[in-house]
């Protein structure tokens, strides 16, 4: 339950985030390794539930679990046997809006398992549940539609998929006693092969006693649509399978922490570990303090974070004694154990398969891309202070640092073009960032380290950004992100950092984002 004080006022609740390294045997028939991945599921949300938070207050009620996150497609490896075989295990998904379902309790769900399942966790557990999962619909060839099935149907037989069928990547939420009561398609898919996007952008909410909720999957959360939907509420659940991209902005946790900072929403963000993918890395953030609790290890575990949230997503920080984290590993042999201490760090020195190619020698071999930065104007540091100041296409950045040495290559990159998204998609950029890198065939700033030795006593970074979607991040030595401390964000052009840890800093810088420009170059 939630912690309330005077007049029953909620200060915090609950949450949970899971990230799940899939069960690795693919001699097991599919409906097996989803059964295993749902039994993971099921330890994390029963860890969850016992896991009492210990702190008090006024009222003198304790803490439980309120919500629990899963990722993105957690349940269906892509390598197992080709990147579409769980469409073979799609579900019926039914729509909330019509239909008040429990699929705990109605045997018309024995054949459903994923849907029965979540279900039976939410209200056994008593807390919501937000997962992924396939949702197939046939195509209903009628002689109009309404805004209910227009996702799935048509008035020209011609329009229908080859198989008759429709799949669409679906996240679901289940309130306490198991009722379905949200369903949304993703919109924006990440090369998902096999799968649909839905014929109109829908935002969904749902609301709970510590707040009101958005929705999101992955690569949604790129575009302005979500933006606006953050407006309305207090938290935003993130399912997500990411594919890590230098510059560092693109790695999962600092993109996660930037947008909730950015946008004033909580962010629980649940993702999947696959360092081979270059996939990685969840949290629960608040714009106050970002990271309430997050991983970032690719060490080919499971991981499950608890923390208490603040309900109000107000951008003052919380006091970390009242946040009662844990964080708890979950093995392939069902055996859990907490962490203590800080999280080790795994990481290699260098990622990027434009670098290191894409075989992989281990399922711990960590593996990033790279996005295009030909756009952007780079000038490499040489000595230990400076200032430089750098123009793209009318944008202009400064920076102004402070350094103990300046031995390992440092670049200050700025640009203020649109960013070609692999030929599907130009973002509207304007950015500056100093980051780690080194040069690579014969262009600076290709090859993004995840490690260093350098410690920036100060830095700060202004930018004629003609946006007020700004995305700040600042990264420490192998993907630690920087203590909230020790920077600042004016919200408009202006980031100070000031080093209290005396940690090597990575990356910092600040990522605008001109939703206006966007384009897709698919239509």
């Amino acid at each position: 339950m939630s912690i309330t004080g005077l007049n029953g006022h909620k200060f915090f609740y609950r949450a949970a985030v899971f990230e799940i390294f899939q069960f690795p045997n693919f001699s097991y028939p599919g409906s097996e390794i989803i059964s295993k991945n749902l039994e993971k599921y099921e330890l994390a949300a029963e860890i969850s539930a016992e896991n009492v938070g210990s702190f008090q207050i006024i009222s003198q009620s304790v803490l439980e679990a309120d919500i629990i996150v899963f990722p993105e497609e957690g349940l269906f490896s892509t390598s197992y046997e080709n990147d579409t075989w769980f469409i073979s295990y799609a579900e019926d998904v039914p729509n909330p809006k019509i239909e008040h379902v429990n699929p705990c309790d109605d045997d018309k769900y024995q054949n459903s398992p994923i849907l029965k399942r979540l279900s039976c966790m939410a209200k056994k557990h008593e807390f919501y549940v937000v997962a992924d999962l396939i949702d197939v619909k046939k195509c209903e060839v009628t002689d109009g539609c309404d805004e209910n099935d227009i996702d799935y149907c048509v008035t020209d037989p011609d329009e229908c998929p080859e198989d008759g069928y429709y799949h669409f990547n679906t996240l679901v939420v289940f309130d306490r006693e198991g009722y379905l009561i949200t369903r949304y398609y993703k919109t924006h898919l990440y090369f998902e092969e096999g799968l649909n996007t839905p014929k109109t952008i829908k935002h969904e909410y749902f609301t709970t006693e510590f707040g009101e909720f958005t929705v999101g999957i992955c690569f949604d959360l790129l575009f302005q649509g979500f933006v606006k939907s953050a407006r309305n509420a207090t938290g935003l659940v993130y399912p997500t399978w990411w594919f890590d991209h230098t510059p560092l902005i693109y790695f999962a946790t600092s993109f996660q922490q930037s947008w909730s900072i950015a946008n004033k929403v909580n962010i629980l963000a649940a993702d999947v570990q696959y360092p081979n993918f270059g996939s990685l890395g969840s949290g629960i953030y608040t714009p106050g303090n970002g990271a309430l609790i997050y991983t970032s290890n690719p060490d080919a575990r499971s991981k499950l974070l608890i923390s208490n949230v603040p309900v109000s997503p107000i951008a003052i920080p919380v006091d970390t004694d009242l946040l009662d984290q844990n964080f708890y590993y979950i093995d392939d042999d069902y055996s859990f154990q907490p962490l203590v201490g800080e999280e080790p760090r795994d990481y290699e020195s260098e990622c990027g398969v434009n670098v290191l190619g894409t075989e992989t020698s281990s399922l711990t071999d960590f593996r990033c891309q790279h996005t295009e930065v030909n756009t952007y104007t780079f000038v490499t540091l040489n000595e230990s202070k400076g200032h430089v100041r750098v123009c793209s296409n009318k944008f202009c950045c400064s920076l102004t640092y402070e350094a103990d040495s300046m031995d390992e290559s440092y670049s200050f990159g700025v640009s203020g073009h649109r960013l070609n998204f692999y030929q599907t998609y130009l973002f509207g950029v304007q950015a500056c960032f100093l980051a780690r890198c080194e040069p690579l065939d014969g262009k600076p700033c290709r090859n993004y380290l995840l490690k260093s030795d350098t410690i920036f006593r100060s830095v700060k970074i202004e930018g004629t950004f003609r946006t007020r979607h700004i995305y700040p991040f600042a990264v420490d030595n192998e993907i630690r992100l920087t203590d909230r401390k020790e920077w600042d964000f004016d919200g408009e052009s202006l980031m100070l950092y000031q080093n209290l840890n005396n940690r090597s800093l990575l990356s910092i810088g600040l990522y605008g984002r001109l939703y206006r420009r966007d384009k897709s170059l698919n239509t």
